[in-house]
């Protein structure tokens, strides 16, 4: 699918042309979703400029990630998209910079780039100025992408927060927590963190972009984009930072539940430890009466199976008693 977007005043209008026809003279922005090698071949005429294929964008070096030809800059950097209701991945995205033209090349549909086109396409929105040019789009698709990474991250730290509440602010009339408790405890506390490790991806690539924009700025880009630059990688820093802090937090609470565990553990084995050494002495005197002597009188007075019965229990109290005096139970 081709989109293309002209600026008009102070916002964005999408206009549908097909591949056949001419490019609009007041175009900025053409986003290219899942599009067919026919359409490729259409916006390459459009721009005269190669489009990056699926397989050059799944490419991790850094080199085929951020280059230049010919004037024109490549970037590709992962964004966070949605799958489903709550499942999120990353995928990459190539943002072509040729003259003042964008050309975006994708095959997700990010919530970041409908928030921008939302806003972008309001008039007087504040975003789009009379000499939009397609590094403001770039920016701005930028700038939408990681406030959408804040707001994700906000979730997660309410998400990271009610576990730990769950954890440390357990009551006295509540039921202690069981294995199947503890199970999805580490599940959930183990799913935020591999999350994060996503969000971390898509904060690096975000990082690196900006870099290399800095580095090869458009010629008369001005001030404005340059300070814009400049403050977008202040909030990917912040951004990094807060989820080092998270994944920091995340490695607490994993090891205080393996530590619960070896607790919940510890304390069973501590039982089972208690109750073989009560019953040893029990056990002792029963295997002694069951030998089966002749010459043993007790088994032939009417007290000696009271009196058995009577010793097995006083030998098992008393280790008990001791036990408790020494605060081991």
């Amino acid at each position: 699918m081709i989109k293309i977007y002209c600026l008009d005043s102070d916002h964005l209008i999408l206009v549908q042309e097909e591949a056949g026809s001419s490019l609009p003279a007041n175009s900025v922005w053409i986003d290219l979703i899942d599009p067919t090698a026919e359409e490729e071949k259409a916006v390459e005429k459009w721009i005269g400029v190669n489009i990056p294929t699926r397989a050059d964008m799944v490419e991790i070096e850094e080199s085929s990630r951020f280059y230049m030809e010919n004037g024109v800059q490549y970037l590709t950097a992962p964004i966070l998209y949605t799958v489903g209701t709550e499942q999120r991945m990353t995928a990459p995205i190539s943002f072509v910079l040729a003259g003042k033209l964008l050309v975006t090349v994708r095959y997700t549909e990010p919530k970041a780039f409908a928030i921008y086109i939302e806003r972008a396409m309001k008039p007087g929105n504040g975003l789009v100025g009379a000499k939009c040019s397609g590094l403001s789009v770039l920016l701005g698709l930028v700038e939408a992408a990681t406030d959408r990474l804040a707001d994700i991250l906000e979730a997660v730290s309410e998400k990271i927060e009610t576990e730990s509440q769950s954890i440390f602010h357990l009551r006295a009339h509540e039921r202690p927590m069981t294995n199947k408790d503890f199970r999805l405890l580490l599940t959930h506390i183990g799913r935020q963190g591999a999350f994060l490790s996503k969000v971390r991806e898509s904060l690096a690539g975000i990082s690196r972009l900006l870099v290399y924009v800095t580095a090869n700025m458009p010629s008369g880009a001005g001030k404005d984009k340059a300070d814009w630059i400049k403050s977008l990688g202040r909030d990917t820093v912040s951004l990094e930072n807060y989820v080092d802090f998270l994944s920091n937090k995340i490695n607490f609470l994993l090891d205080t539940v393996v530590g619960l565990i070896s607790v919940e553990q510890n304390a069973i084995i501590k039982i089972f430890s208690v109750a073989a050494v009560g019953f040893m002495p029990p056990t002792l005197i029963a295997s002694i009466y069951g030998m089966n002597f002749h010459f043993m009188p007790e088994l032939k007075e009417i007290w000696g199976y009271p009196l058995a019965l009577l010793l097995m229990v006083v030998s098992a109290l008393l280790p008990l008693v001791y036990f408790r005096k020494k605060g081991w139970l």
